[in-house]
């Protein structure tokens, strides 16, 4: 008798059971805030690569071309000239590349031009940090403030800042071999650079015959300073980059958009102790659903529209910038008006003979094309990886490339380029070090497309933080 009172009473739990299991699928599911929501956006192969090798090739060529604009625009104006000149041109740009997409790209149709991909405080979050770095690293490269050739070796530090800006504010989790890859890329860079770090008679493959020629007239207070605001602006780039991953992250249709993030000693302990998984940790499998939410990625292209338009107005509120002793090369307002006046007439062939800088006009076209190309591609690459780490290690790999390259030519101090082939102790460096360089971001490049495959396109991954 007992037995059938038990019976009874586990089938009336399992009806009811059976009833609120039934009643629950009927409604939408109300996803809890403790739970953060990851996912990669899906893409092939040939994407990926392709995005890749053209933000390694658009860092290239500004490298090279930047301190050969900057020589050029001096000899009759200043460096706050090609700011100003180019900054509404790159904005004017990326606006047709824009227009151009949403009429012929099937998937840009749906994008709205005129709306702000993120929340306006942040924007300004974003253009603040970027023009905060375009004019401390503009003004310390202007003139040979930072010792010319200590400003290439100097930005491969750039990973570091990448790295430390990880383990303190990131949400994601890298893991152990995503931190020995991107060691691994450190270590190149550091091969790379050293001799050329260290060799003060050399600068871009032209040599010196005295110090005075790399220092100039500064004192070497002046030089300390500035070169402690070019490293600044080293790290406000990678804050950049660091805060714009967490605003390319796709967003979920009908799903809560807040994502909890852990607190840094999570951070650093799953990161020690996890998987080299930036997608999936070890969690119970009660802790785990999958569900499958309609996918929004926000277009590269409107990122860094907006970007560069709030940089434009950032500029016109800061144009007083320019006439501070000191930073600008005018003693006076009417001076550093005139400098200014001088470098846009330059850019126009019709005034550069008269002005003596006819090269200027040709730099400003080649800097203006790769300029567009690596705004588009870095944050079409950051939305692929969704690693602020990743990104700045490919862009760093145009180091080792650059220091093959001005032992094939060298820059006159007037911004001129000639060929003119050496092999140096640099050139051996770089052979040595590219190779390292590379071979840590093919684990990068591994671990990502391991992370890829773990996740089906259009799946979403809830884990209970």
């Amino acid at each position: 008798m007992e037995d059938d009172h038990e019976e009874l009473l586990q089938y009336s739990d399992d009806e009811s059971v059976s009833e609120t299991q039934e009643e629950e699928d009927n409604v939408c599911p109300v996803e809890p805030e403790d739970y953060r929501h990851l996912a990669v956006v899906p893409h092939s192969k040939l994407e990926f690569f392709s995005c890749f090798l053209s933000l390694i090739l658009s860092s290239t060529v500004l490298l090279i071309i930047l301190p050969l604009y900057i020589s050029a625009i001096n000899v009759e104006a200043n460096v706050y000239s090609i700011l100003v000149f180019n900054a509404p041109l790159a904005t004017a740009l990326l606006g047709v590349v824009l227009i151009l997409l949403k009429y012929l790209c099937g998937k840009c149709r749906t994008q709205e031009i005129f709306a702000m991909p993120v929340g306006f405080r942040r924007l300004l979050e974003l253009s603040g940090l970027y023009i905060g770095f375009c004019y401390l690293y503009m003004y310390a490269s202007d003139r040979n403030r930072v010792l010319c050739h200590m400003q290439d070796p100097i930005k491969g530090i750039i990973v570091v800042f990448a790295l430390l800006n990880y383990f303190f504010f990131c949400r994601s989790f890298m893991g152990l071999h995503r931190i020995f890859s991107t060691t691994t890329v450190i270590v190149g860079l550091f091969i790379s650079v050293d001799y050329g770090l260290c060799d003060e008679f050399v600068c871009r493959g032209y040599d010196r015959a005295q110090l005075f020629d790399d220092t100039g007239s500064w004192s070497w207070q002046v030089h300390s300073i500035w070169t402690q605001a070019y490293i600044f602006s080293l790290i406000l780039i990678a804050a950049f980059y660091t805060l714009l991953d967490r605003c390319v992250v796709p967003s979920y249709s009908a799903m809560p958009s807040s994502i909890t993030s852990p607190p840094v000693v999570n951070t650093i302990s799953i990161t020690v102790t996890g998987n080299s998984s930036n997608l999936e940790q070890d969690v119970p499998e009660q802790d785990k659903r999958v569900v499958n939410p309609q996918l929004v990625t926000k277009s590269a292209v409107l990122f860094a529209f907006w970007i560069h338009v709030m940089v434009c107005a950032l500029m016109l509120l800061t144009f007083w910038v320019d006439f501070i002793p000191g930073i600008g090369k005018g003693h006076s307002a009417m001076e550093s008006l005139n400098f200014t006046k001088q470098g846009l007439m330059c850019h126009f062939t019709s005034h550069a003979e008269a002005l003596n800088c006819q090269s200027v006009f040709w730099y400003s076209v080649g800097f203006q094309i790769a300029y567009v190309l690596f705004a588009i591609s870095s944050i079409k690459f950051l939305t692929l990886t969704q690693s602020a780490v990743f990104t700045i290690a490919t862009m760093s790999s145009a180091l080792p490339i650059i220091g093959i390259w001005w032992t094939l030519f060298h820059a006159s101090p007037s911004g001129a380029l000639v060929w003119a082939p050496k092999v140096r102790g640099e050139f051996i460096c770089s052979i040595i070090g590219l190779p390292i360089v590379f071979l840590g971001l093919g684990l990068l490049c591994k671990a990502h497309f391991k992370d890829v495959r773990k996740l089906r396109p259009m799946v979403l991954i809830s884990v209970r933080s």
